[in-house]
């Protein structure tokens, strides 16, 4: 018996409610295959990695700390 019957046994013993969760689990992971319409194409994907390539200024302990006490106030 391969992994993927393995689990698949696995799963069906377990609660409604359990499966459930590993459902959301698994939909988070294949997103993209699941929905295609919301995948990136590689402008996107070329874009996104040039970003974290090259991120830019970031904010300062002090700025972080100044902008959440603004929002607490």
């Amino acid at each position: 018996m391969g992994r993927f019957a393995q689990i698949s046994a696995a799963l069906g013993k377990l609660p409604e409610a359990r499966r459930e969760e590993i459902a959301a689990i698994i939909e988070t992971l294949f997103h993209g295959d699941l929905h295609p319409e919301t995948a990136l194409n590689d402008t996107q994907i070329a874009d996104l990695r040039e970003r974290l390539a090259n991120p830019g200024p970031l904010a300062s302990d002090a700025d972080v700390e100044d902008f959440f006490n603004r929002l607490s106030a």
